[in-house]
């Protein structure tokens, strides 16, 4: 089998997360299907352009949420991929201890398998 190594400095994480993308005065729902500091793969019924910037909110879990802006870097069927271009520093921090966390559960999800 011949994966393609993770050309990202950082590697996303598998989540699942409800969210909204707002561009103006219009808002949809989304999902989160993956995420790093940096950037989310979302599920999202309307196709936005590449390069166009959104706003993104979610929420990570019942005690925290997060606002930020994403600008869209690849579409697909799917899903779009958005690089994180403005968010606090508060929501950075947020962001970064909810993906270390589903880290470690993952890595204990795959220790319990084994």
């Amino acid at each position: 089998m011949n994966e393609r190594p993770e050309l990202r400095s950082e590697a996303r994480v598998a989540v699942s997360c409800r969210g909204t993308l707002t561009l103006g005065e219009r808002s949809s729902p989304c999902e989160i299907q993956n995420m790093c500091s940096r950037g989310f793969l979302i599920r999202a019924n309307k196709g936005l352009p590449v390069g166009q910037e959104i706003r993104l909110c979610c929420d990570l879990d019942v005690r925290r949420t997060i606002c930020c802006k994403v600008q869209v870097r690849h579409v697909n069927r799917d899903c779009l991929g958005a690089r994180v271009t403005e968010i606090s520093d508060e929501e950075r921090l947020a962001c970064m201890e909810f993906i270390e966390e589903q880290r470690r559960s993952g890595s204990d999800r795959a220790h319990l398998a084994a």
